[in-house]
Parts: structure tokens; C-alpha cells; sequence
């Protein structure tokens, strides 16, 4: 009735068993089999192999939408404007440039406050005499103090003349020394190139000193200074004015001027007349050189037909070619003053030449402004 079975079929079994056990997947689940469709048996253990860690699946979470204003400020914009300048505009702005520039030239300069960060003490109201000494060399020290010319920058026509020069130092103390109001004023800049930036004023002054002319314990060392601009004889004048505003703030009321004797008429009555100082408070003292006749006639012809025939002409020296050609000539170190701030009184006369009313017809005019001393006149 029980049929055995087949050899063959029995292997065939225990083969298929193992089939169906090795077909099945590797899952975790043991009651699912996706790929064959079996169930697998419920005893059956199935081994699940190590696998590296599979790569986590990619989430994306959505962002809630928040208007962007509500959590950040609003964001810079960018506004292009197109700038036009109408005929009206430029009109306004030259108006206001033109009237700007019109009010600050036509104010008057306030000089006081400049000119006080330069003050060294206080006004010298006292003085009311200028004694005034014109350089006309440099001296460069020496033992003979003057005495010997080799110790002075000479130019060719002054040989013989050292002796003068001193001598006009001393009559310039001398005369200071008799008026207690009185200012002694050396005046000449640095007017030759071969004896380096020295001035003949501080060089006057040098050697009235060690010559024992002006001592530390006298009156007179504080009644005397410098004047180191002065480059021709009307500079020496005029700028001597200045120098003695500069030291007592006020303008002098008597005027002596010490030079050479045959350059009287040139100082009283060319420089004088042209900035017209009072001649009654004007004296000039004349000191020449005796000991040569032949050269003082030189010297007074010269004089005659020369620089006194010329300020005639051009008392301001702002056209005669040989007096601006002296004057660039004996400034070969490029000083420059400042008279225009220091004496404002002044500015006009100092600037005269560059004025447009200076020159007619190709002549010097008389300048017609007001000055401290003469005003009226």
C-alpha cells in the first residue's frame, strides 16, 4: 500500500529543500520573501550578512516662509540720480564767488595781530628821532677794525673810501648818543654775492660794537638796530622809516640821515620830496673822502649827471632801466621784507611802481596816497 520512494526523488527532495533555503532573500524579516514569493518557514533562521552602513537617505525638511522684512532690515537701494546743472545754478554760484572775493579784498587788513606774534616787548613811544646810516660796503672783520680796506668787500670805484665808512659809523653814534629819544638804525641788505649772505647793516653795527663805539652797559645798545632790505639809497630812506616802526610802533618826527656828503641833494631833496618827509624835520649830514680831491670830483660829477639826474626823473625808481637793473643786481641772495605788513601806514608807497596810476606816458608819477607824516601836505 506505501509506496517507497524513489531514490532519486527522495534526493530530489532534500535538493529542493535546499533550493527553496538558499533562494531565499536576506532580509530581516523572515515572513516575507519579496523575491520568490514564499513565506519562509517559521523556524528558520535567516543569517543576514554584514554590509557596510548604507548612505542615509537624503531629508529635506521645508523651510517656513517669513517675509523678509520682518526679521532683517530692508536692503540698500541703489538710486541713480542724474545731476543737471541749469544756467540759473552756475549764475547763483559765480554771484556768490564774485561777492565773496569782492568783500574779502575790499577789507581792511588787520595787520595788529600778525605783527604781534613778532613783538618782543612793548612799544617804544619815546622815540620819536630817527638817526639813520646808509651802508655802502660790508665789513668782514678784522684787526684794524675798518681800518684797513682789505678788510671790506669793496667794489672797484670805493678803494680808498674805508676810512669814510667808519667815519660815518661814528657820527651816527655820536649823534645817537646826544638825542635820548633817538633810534640808531644801520641800514644796507646783503648786497654782494662775493662776501656771502652778510648784510651792511649788521657789518656797521658789528664793528661800531667792537669797537667799543656801542657797549652792552650803554643807553644806546638798546637804541640801536638793523635794517637789512635797503638795496639803493631811496630804500635806505624808506625803508629806514619802516625799520623804526617795526621797533616803537610809531613814525619818526625828526629824521637825520649820515652818508656821504656829495649825495646830499639825492636824500634831501629826491628821496625826501618823493615820500614827503617835512623838511623841517629832515637833517642830513655829509661826510667825504678828503684825502683823494681827484676822486671826490669823480664822485660829484657822477652824482650829477648820473643817479641824481635819474630819481629826478624816476623818484620812485619803477621805470629807469639801470636803477631796476641795480636793484635785482644787489640781491643776490633773494631776501624779501615785510615792511607791507609791519607798516601798513606804508603799503601804498611800498608798492607803489606796481600800481596802475604809477606810470603815465612812460614817467614815473608822484604818489599821491596819504602818509603818517604828511597827511594833507
Amino acid at each position: 500500500m506505501f509506496s517507497t520512494p524513489k531514490v532519486g526523488s527522495l534526493f530530489s527532495t532534500r535538493q529542493d529543500e535546499q533550493d527553496v533555503e538558499l533562494s531565499l532573500p536576506l532580509y530581516s524579516s523572515v515572513h516575507e520573501n519579496r523575491s520568490s514569493g514564499f513565506l519562509a518557514a517559521e523556524n528558520v533562521q535567516v543569517p543576514i550578512p554584514r554590509s557596510p552602513s548604507p548612505r542615509p537617505p537624503d531629508v529635506r525638511i521645508s523651510r517656513p516662509v517669513t517675509p523678509l522684512g520682518q526679521f532683517s532690515p530692508p536692503l540698500p537701494q541703489i538710486i541713480r540720480r542724474s545731476w543737471r546743472i541749469s544756467w540759473q545754478t552756475v549764475l547763483l554760484a559765480i554771484l556768490i564767488f564774485y561777492t565773496f572775493f569782492t568783500l574779502l579784498k575790499s577789507a581792511p587788513y588787520q595787520a595788529s595781530e600778525t605783527v604781534a606774534e613778532y613783538d618782543g616787548g612793548p612799544p617804544r613811544t619815546d622815540i620819536t628821532h630817527l638817526v639813520l646810516v646808509a651802508g655802502h660796503a660790508i665789513w668782514m672783520g678784522g684787526n684794524t677794525l675798518g681800518e684797513d680796506e682789505k678788510e671790506w668787500t669793496l667794489l672797484p670805484y670805493q678803494h680808498g673810501l674805508a676810512k669814510t665808512f667808519k667815519a660815518h659809523i661814528m657820527t651816527g653814534v655820536k649823534m645817537a648818543k646826544e638825542n635820548e629819544n633817538s633810534l640808531l638804525v644801520f641800514t644796507g641788505g646783503e648786497t654782494r654775492n662775493f662776501a656771502g649772505p652778510a648784510s651792511e647793516a649788521q657789518s656797521y653795527w658789528s664793528l661800531a660794537y667792537l669797537s667799543k663805539l656801542i657797549e652792552p652797559s650803554s643807553p644806546l645798545f638798546n637804541r640801536s638796530t638793523t635794517e637789512e632790505f635797503a638795496r639803493d639809497s631811496y630804500e635806505n630812506l624808506l625803508f629806514g622809516i619802516c625799520r623804526f616802526h617795526e621797533y616803537t610802533s610809531n613814525y619818526p618826527t625828526k629824521l637825520t640821515v649820515v652818508g656821504f656828503e656829495f649825495k646830499r641833494e639825492r636824500f634831501k631833496t629826491e628821496h625826501r620830496a618823493a615820500i614827503r618827509f617835512p623838511l623841517d624835520q629832515f637833517t642830513y649830514v655829509g661826510i667825504d673822502n678828503t684825502d683823494d680831491p681827484e676822486q671826490l670830483a669823480g664822485f660829484v660829477k657822477g652824482e650829477k649827471e648820473g643817479l641824481l639826474k635819474q630819481y629826478r626823473d624816476d623818484p620812485h625808481g619803477c621805470t629807469d632801466p639801470e636803477l631796476k637793473e641795480k636793484r635785482k643786481g644787489r640781491n643776490p641772495f633773494r631776501t624779501r621784507h615785510g615792511y607791507e605788513v609791519t607798516c601798513p601806514e606804508l603799503k601804498g608807497l611800498l608798492r607803489w611802481c606796481m600800481d596802475n596810476d604809477a606810470i603815465k606816458d612812460g614817467k614815473t608819477q608822484q604818489f599821491p596816497g596819504d602818509l603818517p607824516w604828511s597827511k594833507g601836505i
